[in-house]
């Protein structure tokens, strides 16, 4: 009888037992389908952001347009139809001018481009029927400040069949006046796809609704109604995506949770029958392990698969397409720490120049992943409108600096190689520095180029970055590197340091394995990434032909500027140099009546120390000698011959002023000892 009792006892011990542990399993599994609910709206305004980038570049774009060409309406409709072709996601891009600067047009005064299927239309737009002043995205851009107005979905007339968004902003002058409103059209379509990609379960539901509770969109027709989700059959999980200002709406089945923890119940239940009969305590701690080793298992392999997804998108996201020719030669690679991690690196071709960067964002996991994203993503729209590391450089601090409420950052290096010449124009984000690996056939080792390390990107949109530059020879290698290089460490826990690091890059062989090889067994304690350059060809002078025009004249000179900067010649001496070049050149254009120019320029050594800057200008235009010209610096400039103060600029400025008419053309050198 006493034993009876005794399993009585333990049979309601286990029966409260299971039943807590029944409470606790389906507490853990809806904890699990929330999260991972709660992952997706996070990634979906994540997504959402990457997609907006373009916004802000487009209206920076329409911006320009308007500071270029003012109210030529031909040169705004080619300038609006352009970023339609560039930004295939726009609908339209416009630029509204206001009352007081439409006096030639009326009142209104609005050039647009829009896309209807697959052709881009241009008009101007702006009467009775198109009164853009009573739009609410024109007053949203008056009142929105600095970072511009996103309406809500609408449709307004006939050129558009579904909803749209607008993002506008004003454009004002240095004394705070209005000079015009500009905005970018986007159509809800694309977000159908971004819908589809949320979905935690193939029978979930994404739903957008607009803020005033209007459905949008949904991922499932029919079944994304609030009116047709219950949460007593339904887990519904809501988020305001910003800067549209719309909410989306997961809705996941309950019986996802059921489903998890079924067998979590029926195992334990059998055992449980049978454990009476032996002793009920040992089977309730029995089951209880059971119940937990398989919640760990499920979470870890929840957690694994979407690891490995992310890292497949992220590993994706890099280039593979090195270039190796008899010109140059490119390497990377990218060890991550865990499955995502932080470090980046991406590169470009374009004719003779190479582009590239690296960079490491701070923190890890999938936050330092996604950023790292944005920053590639980034990197790779300014290219498109941008000619130096520093602009580049400095429009993407400018957009993560400007969204960055968590206050990451990435140091990065950004660099452009003109390869025939070896001019290495680069611009430094707090990024580790990089090594110069000398030809094996001259004997040269390894050194460190000395970039100012200004701050990373993310931390202030208004800093003014340093560009500086160097000179690559035939044979050399850039080695560039994130820190989780030089800070590895090997299972003493010693770290490599640069010193060993620098030994190793002399060698030159198998960087990746070598680092690998030095950590051995330990785990690793940052990401690794190597990005290698190497210049194979003969250097060459650095020779530009252009059309005599004067809209050529900044290429021609910037194109000496980038050259003294790489090649180290001392700021005051350049700028000594350029203006005596620039001085020669609009005469050229002004006078000669040449149809092309070229310039050509060279650094050589000679007696004295630094050597020589040459400058070489060449025309087809008048047999003209300036150094066969006298010139009286005294005179009056109303007795002076055009020209000739000019040419006594020049002799002031240049240490040696050469004339040859050669083969049918002017040509002019001059030279500076530098």
């Amino acid at each position: 009888m006493r034993y009876r009792h005794v399993h009585i006892l333990a049979a309601l011990f286990l029966v409260a037992g299971m039943t807590l542990d029944f409470v606790v399993s389906y507490r853990n599994a809806l904890n699990q389908v929330e999260e991972s609910m709660a992952l997706k709206l996070e990634v979906a305004q994540e997504r959402l952001l990457f997609h907006l980038y373009d916004a802000y570049a487009g209206i920076e774009e329409l911006e320009q347009l308007v500071d270029e060409h003012g109210l030529d309406e031909e040169a705004l409709l080619a300038g609006t139809r352009n970023i339609m072709k560039r930004y295939p996601q726009f609908y339209t891009s416009f630029v509204c001018f206001p009352e007081y600067r439409c006096a030639e047009t009326d009142r209104w005064f609005a050039p647009c481009s829009y896309r209807q299927g697959d052709s881009i239309y241009s008009k101007v737009f702006g009467d009775e029927n198109h009164d853009y002043f009573q739009r609410a995205w024109y007053k949203g851009a008056l009142a929105s400040g600095e970072n511009g107005y996103w309406s809500q979905a609408y449709n307004t007339d006939e050129n558009f069949d579904e909803l749209i968004f607008t993002y506008s902003d004003d454009k004002r002058d240095a004394d705070g006046r209005l000079e015009c409103v500009v905005g970018l059209d986007f159509s809800i379509a694309w977000l159908q796809g971004l819908l589809e990609s949320m979905k935690p379960y193939d029978d979930a539901v994404c739903v957008l609704y607009s803020s005033d509770g209007t459905q949008l969109t949904s991922s499932a027709k029919g079944k994304g109604d609030r009116a047709g989700v219950s949460e007593v059959e339904w887990i519904v999980t809501r988020r305001t995506l910003n800067p549209l200002a719309i909410d989306l709406v997961v809705a996941v089945p309950r019986r996802h949770v059921w489903e998890s923890i079924r067998w979590g119940i029926l195992l334990p239940l059998v055992v449980f029958i049978l454990g009476i009969a032996v002793v009920g305590v040992l089977i309730r701690r029995i089951l209880h392990g059971e119940q937990k080793e398989a919640r760990l298992a499920t979470e870890k392999e929840v957690m694994s698969r979407e690891l490995h997804i992310a890292h497949e998108i992220q590993m994706g996201i890099l280039r593979r397409d090195f270039p190796n020719d008899e010109e140059v030669e490119v390497e990377a690679a990218l060890l991550p720490m865990r499955d995502v991690g932080g470090d980046l690196y991406d590169f470009h071709r374009d004719g003779d120049e190479l582009w590239f960067i690296i960079g490491d964002v701070s923190g890890k996991g999938v936050a330092a992943a996604l950023f790292m994203s944005a920053t590639v993503n980034l990197f790779r729209s300014a290219l498109r409108h941008q000619h130096s590391p520093k602009a580049i450089v400095e429009e993407m601090n400018g957009v993560l600096s400007a969204n960055n409420p968590s206050l990451t950052f990435v140091t990065a290096f950004i660099g452009r190689l003109h390869i025939p010449s070896g001019q290495l124009l680069y611009c430094n984000a707090a990024h580790v520095v990089p090594l110069v690996v000398g030809d094996k056939r001259s004997g040269e080792g390894v050194r460190s180029i000395d970039p100012e390390p200004n701050i990373p990107l993310g931390y202030d949109g208004r800093y003014k970055f340093v560009e500086q530059g160097c000179m690559l020879g035939e044979g050399e290698k850039l080695v560039l590197y994130t820190d989780g290089v030089t800070e590895a460490r090997d299972a003493t826990r010693k770290m490599m340091g640069k010193r060993q690091w620098m030994e190793i890059v002399a060698h030159d062989e198998g960087l990746l394995e070598a680092v690998k090889e030095y950590i051995g067994g330990a785990d690793p304690t940052d990401d690794i990434t190597i990005l290698t350059i190497c210049k194979r060809c003969a250097a060459e002078p650095v020779w530009l032909r252009v059309p005599n025009r004067q809209d050529q004249l900044p290429l021609l000179r910037r194109t000496l500027h980038e050259f003294g900067v790489c090649s180290g010649i001392e700021r005051r001496k350049l700028k000594q140099m350029e203006v005596a070049a620039e001085e020669a050149m609009v005469n050229i254009m002004s006078y000669s009546h040449a149809t092309e120019i070229e310039l050509g320029v060279k650094r050589e050594a000679s007696d004295m120390k630094g050597g020589r800057l040459i400058v070489t200008l060449r025309d087809n235009g008048d047999p003209f000698d300036p150094t066969a010209q006298e010139t009286d610096a005294q005179q009056r400039i109303r007795d002076r011959e055009i020209g000739g103060l000019g040419i006594s600029l020049l002799r002031e400025i240049a240490d040696e002023l050469h004339y040859h008419r050669r083969n049918e053309k002017n040509e002019l050198t001059i030279i500076k000892y530098v």
